[in-house]
């Protein structure tokens, strides 16, 4: 009995200093993400749009509002905008947008307003094609469908790395360009997707009992 009970004892403390051991991992990984962040981030506009709620309804709603609103930034924004003047533009165009993206919800039967400001959030690691953003803060454009109580959807809005598709594609040259020459030449690596992966084993005792 003794020996069971001391069999026991090693392995819950096995398992405490292991998970121990992956919480500080993990810690000091969102460490140096968000420092590494902070690094990109000046240069850097990403998009972000609230759902109502997490119903499939509005799920597809906050689709349909990226789709036209990506499109008419896409088809109106001044070319090769550079971050401030991108923001500078959506501010100004702010109605327009808003209208486009209310216009878009009345024509599926949804009455909800729209808000849109620019704003400092926290954003989770993302992958966009071989780039590789790091979990920090970033400047947002950030749209609000009504209550904005459901799940977001995000992209980086400058330089153009939004895709509608929601696939993982190929960066394009004159966004990944226009990056690496705002970026100082130690930062742009950092883009580059370096995180190791995370093996994680359980050993089995057959012996135990």
């Amino acid at each position: 009995m003794k020996s069971v009970s001391y069999r026991h004892k090693w392995l819950i403390c096995s398992l405490a200093c292991f998970f121990t051991a992956f919480l500080i991992a993990v810690s000091a990984n969102t460490c140096k993400q968000e420092a590494d962040a902070s690094r990109i981030a000046p240069y850097v506009l990403r998009f972000h749009i609230l759902a109502e709620s997490n119903s499939k309804t509005d799920q597809e709603l906050k689709l349909k509002v990226r789709d036209q609103v990506l499109s008419y930034i896409r088809e109106n924004a001044p070319d090769h905008a550079g971050k401030e003047e991108l923001a500078s533009w959506l501010l100004s165009h702010k109605e327009e947008v808003v209208f486009k993206a209310e216009q878009t919800l009345a024509d599926s039967g949804c009455e909800a307003y729209v808000y849109l400001n620019l704003s400092h959030d926290h954003f989770p690691a993302r992958t966009y094609g071989n780039a590789f953003f790091p979990c920090g803060y970033y400047d947002a454009a950030r749209i609000t469908i009504g209550k904005g109580k459901g799940r977001n959807w995000w992209c980086v809005l400058y330089p153009r790395f939004c895709f509608l598709d929601e696939a993982c594609r190929e960066i394009p040259e004159e966004s990944r360009r226009e990056l690496q020459e705002k970026l100082n030449q130690g930062d742009y690596p950092l883009l580059k997707d370096h995180r190791p992966e995370l093996n994680i084993r359980f050993f089995f005792f057959p012996d135990f009992q």
